[in-house]
């Protein structure tokens, strides 16, 4: 079974062979109406951009037209997106393509926006870190969708004798 460690204040101390475990849920009233919200939970280095993470979300909740605009809001108000000198108020954004995740703080709340004609807003928290040799069976390349306790196949592979 995969422990996740509960983080507490700055992740620059977060030795480099652990991912971050961050959990994502569709805000209720928001997409699709159900009386369980969606959940997914994702591992992402710390180095992993912002926009790594997005893609990786809108992936985990199955959209697949990603040429939509996409904002997050930490808890400290930083606002992260696509910067565009065209667009009005861009200049309050942080450019989510050089933003990376080790900014983030443990169990501190952020929200992701994906805006396709309809406003989709997640909650989302950092949950704490796990070991992606014993969690995944390999290193991401890029933030992915995993289930908490749950090895992948390769990784039952690899414990039997």
């Amino acid at each position: 079974m995969a422990k996740v460690t509960p983080l507490q204040g700055d992740l620059l101390h977060l030795p480099a062979t652990l991912c971050l475990s961050i959990g994502v849920r569709l805000r209720p009233g928001d997409g699709p109406n159900c009386e369980h919200p969606p959940e997914r939970r994702l591992a992402a280095s710390p180095r992993h951009t912002f926009a790594d993470l997005a893609i990786a979300i809108d992936e985990a909740f199955g959209r697949w037209e990603l040429g939509h605009r996409r904002e997050f809001a930490l808890a400290d108000g930083t606002r992260l997106g696509e910067v565009a000198d065209d667009r009005k108020g861009s200049r309050r954004l942080v450019d989510y393509r050089r933003a990376r995740l080790h900014r983030l703080q443990g169990g501190e709340p952020f929200t992701y926006t994906f805006e396709s004609g309809e406003r989709w807003l997640h909650e989302c928290v950092l949950v704490g870190s796990i070991d992606p040799d014993e969690v995944l069976a390999d290193r991401p390349g890029h933030p992915v969708a995993y289930q908490p306790g749950r090895p992948t196949p390769d990784a039952e592979v690899r414990r039997r004798p």
